[in-house]
């Protein structure tokens, strides 16, 4: 993992239990669109993966669409 990449501070701020930028809100059912897939589908259903440590598409391992706002964008 790369110091200062979105997912070190993803990482750094599960540690100190704060909210980072890059994690979807599991809670929401605001939609959320996969570039890699094509896929529709609500914020709440990102999945974590742990042997990459970022999260995915709720796809994956089909899908290799990772990352809230890089790869997945918010719809509405």
């Amino acid at each position: 993992m790369i110091p200062g990449s979105k997912q070190s501070e993803d990482m750094k701020a599960r540690k100190d239990e704060t909210k980072p930028p890059f994690r979807p809100d599991l809670e929401s059912e605001k939609k959320v669109h996969c570039g890699h897939c094509g896929e529709t589908y609500k914020e709440k259903e990102i999945k974590w993966d742990a042997v990459r440590e970022r999260w995915v598409c709720k796809n994956h391992p089909k899908c290799d669409g990772s990352v809230l706002r890089l790869d997945i964008h918010q719809v509405d």
